[in-house]
């Protein structure tokens, strides 16, 4: 009996062990701002658990960039609305979930094992994995409805739709609805948000709902938009990227638009913990990659990174691939000195402009016998330069201090898709997936997948790949 209790207590001790520091990622890249951060800790190194192989590539809701865009005119375009072309997973409670754009449904497996526990269908492409809360998993469908169910059993609770008619057209290859479900489910306090969006000139709706039943709490009407991608949210705003066109902000309570992000586009978007809005590639005609950290409230400087694949932020560090190498800096540097430049590059442009127009009235004033007048723009001209000197000589030394922000670099691949787990940064590449010391940029790990490493999870010790060929790897300790 005795050894019973101890053994008893020592698979209690044992099994609580484990699951301390675990942590489940329910929705698509961790959170609502689709940070990739997480605070549990991996134990390395891993090992491959089980791979789910399809025998089908994930079918993209757009193949690829379009050639030119009609409406706007612009042509020679890159992609910028990949948002759907793996299979994204969320954990939550052991369980795995992902949506298909194959056989238009939502799948349910055992984290241990990869088997599957439940299937539910819809009748159109799953293209953003579900939400898990509080027991419930929700997910929209390009067949235009969303959809609420049991996360463990898979039950069916309820589904909504914002339009009374559901005109279907084709789409490559599928049937859809003129207004997919695009944007994932984002669930906030009681409620939950998306958007019914396809083409701009089409009406879009960004919809709330109440996410015990359904309820319809609003549905705002909007023009000249395509809501795609995965919404994010800060405790007031929505954000909603657009693809090819800028980024737009929505007020939580009631959906009313308020403004959009010039010079930001794409898919890939992060919101920092300070709201600061992290967007590629700046525009829909730009020749080389870019990532940008904007700031909606416009109390600081755009922070531009050229040559740049993907960025990860976490409390005061910047994870980035940058030209080849993978880099991290800290954030608070980088920003002053960047403000300071962009500060000082103002107040040049200023004295350029007004030392230009006071060399253009020198002439005059020596012709027409004015000595004083004269002399005095001559020292208003010698003061100018001087304030020139001085700021070029700051932004120089605003220079280094960017350079010095840099806290290492080491030569990697361009990753599809980077996440943190406490201090180790995993790296989605071709083929391969990889792990990097967080402190030191050293490679502590890494394993062969087969395509392109767009997603990644990492929740209850176990990190989860999705390719571009359709495959799910598991690994664990």
């Amino acid at each position: 009996m005795f050894k019973k209790s101890i053994k008893k207590i020592l698979l209690f001790l044992i099994v609580n062990v484990i699951c301390v520091g675990s942590d489940d990622w329910p929705t698509y890249r961790h959170d609502n701002r689709r940070s990739g951060v997480t605070s549990e800790t991996p134990k390395l190194p891993l090992r491959l658990k089980w791979v789910r192989l399809s025998k089908i590539p994930p079918m993209m809701a757009w193949s690829g960039p379009a050639k030119w865009d009609a409406y706007s005119g612009n042509k020679d375009l890159q992609s910028m609305r990949n948002f759907d072309p793996v299979f994204y997973v969320t954990i939550s409670n052991k369980l795995v979930y992902f949506g298909s754009s194959i056989d238009n449904s939502i799948h349910c497996l055992n984290l241990n094992n990869g088997n599957e526990k439940w299937v539910s269908f819809t009748s159109g492409a799953v293209r953003l994995p579900p939400s898990i809360n509080s027991g419930k998993c929700y997910f929209g469908s390009d067949d235009g409805h969303v959809y609420c169910v049991e996360s463990v059993s898979g039950k069916f609770n309820w589904k909504y739709k914002p339009l009374k008619k559901n005109r279907f057209i084709a789409s490559n290859g599928k049937l859809i609805s003129s207004y997919p479900i695009r944007t994932g489910i984002l669930v906030q306090g009681e409620s939950v948000f998306f958007g019914a969006s396809l083409v701009p000139w089409e009406n879009s709706y960004l919809c709330s709902l109440n996410k015990i039943n359904g309820s319809e709490l609003f549905v705002s009407t909007h023009t000249n938009m395509t809501l795609q991608g995965a919404f994010l949210a800060s405790s007031k705003t929505i954000y909603a990227p657009q693809g090819r066109s800028v980024p737009l902000l929505f007020d939580i309570q009631n959906g009313k638009s308020i403004k959009s992000l010039s010079n930001t586009g794409g898919t890939f978007c992060l919101l920092t913990p300070d709201d600061k809005f992290v967007a590629m590639p700046s525009n829909q005609k730009s020749s080389g990659n870019m990532i940008q950290i904007a700031d909606p409230s416009g109390s600081s400087a755009m922070i531009k990174f050229a040559g740049a694949d993907r960025l990860l932020i976490s409390n005061e560090h910047v994870y980035i691939h940058q030209q080849g190498k993978l880099r991290s800096l800290d954030r608070n540097k980088y920003s002053n000195s960047n403000n300071k430049i962009s500060i000082n590059n103002g107040l040049a442009k200023k004295l350029e402009e007004q030392l230009k127009e006071t060399k253009k009235k020198l002439p005059n004033l020596k012709n027409q016998n004015q000595p004083s007048k004269y002399k005095n723009s001559l020292d208003s001209i010698s003061q100018m330069q001087m304030s020139l000197n001085k700021i070029k000589l700051s932004n120089i030394k605003e220079q280094k201090n960017l350079k010095n922000s840099f806290l290492w670099g080491v030569d990697t691949s361009a990753p599809y898709d980077l996440i943190l787990a406490d201090n180790i940064l995993f790296h989605g590449g071709l083929d391969k997936v990889s792990a990097f010391n967080a402190i030191n940029g050293d490679e502590v790990w890494s394993a062969e997948i087969k395509g392109k490493a767009y997603g990644l999870a990492f929740s209850h010790g176990t990190l989860l790949v999705s390719t571009t060929l359709g495959h799910i790897y598991a690994f664990s300790p």
